[in-house]
């Protein structure tokens, strides 16, 4: 309960709101706002979440140029509770308004900024006090409010590291799958050539998460973790497209460091900014606990709890949730599956069929995203069973060919093809309709071209009519057939 400097939280802020501003502006560039969420004829929900709806018109613009605004602001410390506010609400919007789209990188912000809320960030450093004068008196917070944050920017370390206790990440996939894929890669590529290569990848990701926050935490050991940080994170933003994440995990290493460190930079520095309050974590003596302060520490204790939850979901679920997709979204489940998928739909009425390619419901960053989870595939298929009825085709069955292959297993039906789609429900723990195995891990990836997939599995009898042909044979005579009907509409 000892209240110690609160300079530490002043610098998240800043660190936080500049990785928002990057964040937003990424999503205004080269209209990517458009083509993610304006351009796509389904947006893809959570359970209770379908009333999260799209701004209308260009208002998802606006959602980011909002965004923007409040991350200066929250960065600055200007109205630093409501600027806090409004970074949770606008990235936590985002989540649920495109399922796809998740990750767990944007997760995270959303929880920091949601604490930031309800911390002191703008006690020191900040606008709100130099402006405004407000906690002109008071520049501390309390200990147990910088160990929340520490929590917090804990938890992806370490239920990343748990998670990779995973069967397949500890025989080398699917980092055998990245490794094999960026050999080309400037300055390290040729280290991907090394036999053994992608087994140190992953033992070393798995003992990086597990260790990094205790070898940062303890004197010893701080300078070895910080030069594995920087080599871990840096390696990561160079070989996979994660945007400002290592970044972030980078910026925020000092939140580990004893609660000391930024006073005691600062001040060796000069000082910025107005009176400076303690170097040391146990300095200043306990203060009178207030009504308020009770009820801050439940509600801690209760984000906490909820925290630590969440991630626990795939250890009971049944099945494995890097195939069905059970618990791997809010569980810190990073780099666990590479999935491969093609995915047709047959849509049938009850004297005709068509037999119609992903795209025709999915943009293409859709068709590459969203087929990983069969939960999407399902609301694919009511979207197209909805346009049929809106072109005059009621009540429509919809089937699909699902095929996936997960860290190099061979392709197999990830929902079962003679199973209509639009009379299926969402189970609370499992989905009959899934299948639940994808068998054991090959010795060697399958590495089949797509092309060549439908040949190389036992066609299910829902979809006999392309025994005999390619996914490119199919794909082709569909869009000649939909010039055709283009070529003769009015």
């Amino acid at each position: 309960m000892r209240p110690v400097d609160a300079s530490p939280l002043a610098v998240l802020r800043f660190i936080l709101g500049v990785t928002f501003w990057f964040w937003a502006t990424d999503y205004l560039a080269d209209d990517r706002w458009r083509i993610l969420f304006v351009q796509p004829i389904v947006l893809f929900k959570y359970a209770g979440f379908h009333w999260v709806n799209l701004w209308p018109g260009d208002g998802i613009w606006w959602h980011f140029q909002i965004a923007r605004c409040a991350a200066i602001a929250f960065a600055l410390g200007l109205l630093t509770r409501f600027s806090a506010a409004v970074l949770a609400v606008a990235m936590a919007y985002v989540l649920l308004v495109e399922r796809q789209i998740y990750n767990n990188h944007d997760y995270l912000l959303a929880c920091t900024a949601l604490l930031c809320c309800f911390l002191p960030c703008g006690r020191t450093l900040s606008l709100d006090r130099l402006l405004l004068r407000r906690n002109a008196g008071d520049s501390h917070m309390r200990l147990w409010q910088w160990w929340l944050v520490r929590f917090q920017l804990g938890l992806p370390y370490v239920f990343g590291g748990i998670a990779k206790l995973d069967s397949d990440w500890l025989a080398g996939q699917p980092a055998g799958l990245f490794v094999a894929s960026r050999v080309d890669t400037p300055l390290i590529g040729t280290l991907f050539q090394l036999p053994g290569s992608a087994l140190v990848m992953a033992w070393g990701g798995l003992l990086f998460d597990l260790l990094i926050v205790p070898a940062l935490m303890w004197n010893k050991t701080r300078p070895f973790a910080v030069v594995a940080a920087l080599v871990f994170h840096l390696t990561n933003a160079t070989i996979f497209q994660i945007g400002v994440f290592p970044w972030f995990m980078l910026a925020t290493l000092y939140v580990f460091f004893p609660a000391s460190f930024v006073p005691q930079l600062l001040r060796r520095f000069g000082g910025l900014l107005g009176k400076r309050g303690t170097t040391a974590e146990v300095a200043q003596p306990d203060r009178p606990v207030s009504g308020v302060h009770r009820v801050a520490v439940r509600l801690a204790v209760v984000y906490v709890v909820i925290q630590l939850l969440l991630p626990m979901r795939p250890w009971v679920l049944p099945g494995n949730p890097s195939w069905n997709e059970r618990g791997q979204r809010f569980a810190w489940r990073m780099m666990l599956r590479h999935k491969d998928c093609l995915l047709w739909f047959k849509i049938q009425t009850d004297d005709d069929y068509l037999i119609v390619p992903a795209k025709i419901v999915m943009t293409p960053n859709q068709v590459m995203r969203a087929p990983r989870d069969p939960e999407l595939v399902r609301q694919a298929a009511l979207k197209l069973q909805s346009l049929a009825a809106s072109m005059g085709q009621p009540g429509c069955k919809v089937y699909a060919l699902h095929l996936v292959s997960l860290n190099g297993r061979p392709a197999q039906p990830l929902v079962q093809p003679d199973v209509d789609l639009t009379q299926v429900e969402r189970g609370w723990f499992s989905d009959d309709w899934v299948m639940q195995d994808p068998g054991p891990l090959p010795r060697e990836p399958w590495r089949v071209p797509f092309d060549q997939w439908w040949g190389r599995i036992a066609m299910p009898a829902t979809f006999r009519e392309l025994r005999s042909m390619r996914p490119s044979e199919a794909e082709a005579e569909f869009d000649r057939l939909g010039q055709q009907q283009r070529a003769t509409s009015p």
